[in-house]
């Protein structure tokens, strides 16, 4: 497929052309290049990182089109969606085709010619980008192809890595890897320094090294349950990560009206009649006034909207038609939201969730540090917002939110990284690593209508194409097999 590269942007290809090649697995494919992947003949190291940070910004978006029932965040409204949110198997081929044919291959590019070159900032940010990707797919999935995948015709049928090495080999590597590079010196040619197409910091190396370190910190914490002194990993990488609370050097990609966030296209531009996906019961109640008394989240008009009733009611999730009172939800994602405005950002990794990772890594080592960056997590996620005072004040000093460090507990860190982290995936890991505590996450439920049977969802089913493609598809028996990252 053809890319159309314009003032460095590349935009996306139309994905009904690619339906039938996946460039990790695809037997079908008998061409020598993935058709998605930008040759040397096409683009320089500068237009190649717009296209890969669109990209990347794209899977962060499709896992959470429908990934987002998951955590209760969305509820089904009609059709798929519904069946979604009760435990439907669903293979989130968006994601597989977005990471896979699209970020993935052309990330391998960037970092082999940086390499090569002498641009050592580039390979940092292909690196950093490619581990997000990577990360988001094995926890997702679990085991994946990597080692073998990315060499198109070369081979067909990639070997799939197991999770631990993607984890303990791949990942690991990828992060150092890129922190490594992001600190050398700058190329003496300036062709071979970031610039401009970097459509997230516009060539500020510095803010791409503290987003390095977010991730690395995300990436320690996921593996705290194979090993507790990753704890203290965690907490030192996050102390060296985002520093700005009202979230400007977060790693995130703003849309334009030209180019409107995928979020005002699937939900916010939509009536309400055609949503794919509403707000759940349990993420409202966090809210309105239901689970903290008489204290209404002042973010809950920045986050969803209610056309002006005088309360907010989400959507049960599992419920299909009108069942279990879910005729009574009122509130949507629009155009007036946050994240349904048509010039709104889809985060990558964000200052809140940092502050929240060093707040549950601390718990237990410095009780006063740990209350710092969880009030410091609050405080970032209202001024994100645009909560003024004295509406932000009240709400962080309230006591039932101010608990004080010596009562500051994992649900309290936790339930307020939930709030924060809206529409994100990495709470759904928060809540698997955790094993869906209702100790941690008080009300947390499997949905009404559950077709698993019992219990909650744990991964991802393979995307419905692939086993027909790749004789090295794991055989999962369903959804509620944990993936080797949540395994004791």
């Amino acid at each position: 497929m053809k890319k159309n590269i314009r003032n460095s942007i590349i935009y996306y290809p139309v994905y009904c052309l690619l339906a039938m090649t996946l460039l990790a697995c695809n037997k079908q494919l008998d061409i020598n290049d993935n058709p998605a992947r930008l040759t040397k003949e096409q683009v320089s190291l500068a237009g190649l990182l717009a296209a890969t940070i669109e990209y990347t910004d794209s899977t962060f978006f499709n896992v959470g089109q429908y990934g987002n029932y998951y955590p209760q965040y969305f509820a089904g409204s009609a059709g798929q969606e519904a069946n979604i949110d009760s435990y439907n198997p669903y293979g989130f081929d968006n994601i597989w085709r977005s990471a896979y044919l699209n970020a993935m291959p052309n990330l391998k590019e960037l970092i082999e010619r940086s390499e090569a070159q002498g641009a050592s900032q580039y390979a940092g940010i292909g690196k950093l980008l490619m581990a997000l990707n990577l990360m988001q797919a094995t926890d997702i999935w679990g085991d994946l192809p990597y080692s073998e995948a990315f060499q198109g015709a070369a081979n067909l049928s990639p070997r799939y890595d197991p999770q631990e090495q993607i984890y303990m080999v791949h990942l690991k590597g990828l992060l150092d890897g890129a922190i490594a590079d992001l600190q050398k010196p700058l190329p003496e040619s300036a062709t071979l320094r970031v610039g401009t197409s970097d459509h997230i910091y516009k060539g500020a190396i510095a803010n791409w090294l503290k987003a390095a370190y977010a991730t690395r910190a995300r990436y320690y914490l996921h593996l705290t349950e194979k090993d507790a002194s990753n704890y203290q990993n965690a907490a030192n990488d996050a102390a060296l990560a985002f520093d700005d609370k009202t979230g400007a050097l977060d790693l995130q990609l703003r849309y334009t009206t030209d180019r409107p966030s995928p979020w005002f296209t699937f939900l916010g531009n939509t009536v309400q009649a055609s949503k794919h996906a509403r707000p759940s019961t349990y993420f409202i109640n966090l809210l309105n006034g239901t689970f903290y008394p008489g204290l209404p989240d002042p973010r809950i008009s920045k986050f969803v909207d209610n056309a002006g009733a005088a309360t907010y009611v989400g959507r049960p999730v599992g419920s299909l038609g009108n069942e279990n009172g879910a005729n009574l939800a009122n509130t949507d994602i629009t155009a007036n939201t946050y994240y349904g405005a048509r010039t709104a950002v889809v985060p990558i990794i964000t200052y809140s969730e940092v502050q929240f990772i060093r707040a549950e890594a601390l718990l237990n080592s410095n009780r006063g540090e740990a209350y710092t960056a969880y009030r410091n997590g609050i405080e970032g996620s209202l001024l994100k917002l645009g909560v003024t005072e004295p509406a932000l004040s009240n709400y962080l000093n309230d006591p039932r939110i101010a608990v004080g460090a010596a009562n500051l507990t994992l649900s309290n860190i936790m339930l307020q990284k939930y709030i924060a982290l809206f529409m994100q995936m990495e709470t759904w890991t928060d809540l698997r690593r955790h094993e869906y505590s209702t100790s941690i996450y008080p009300g947390f439920a499997p949905p009404f209508r559950n077709l698993l049977g019992s219990g909650f969802v744990q991964r991802a089913k393979y995307a419905d194409n692939e086993p027909g493609r790749n004789i090295n598809v794991p055989r999962i028996p369903d959804q509620a097999q944990k993936i080797w990252l949540f395994t004791n």
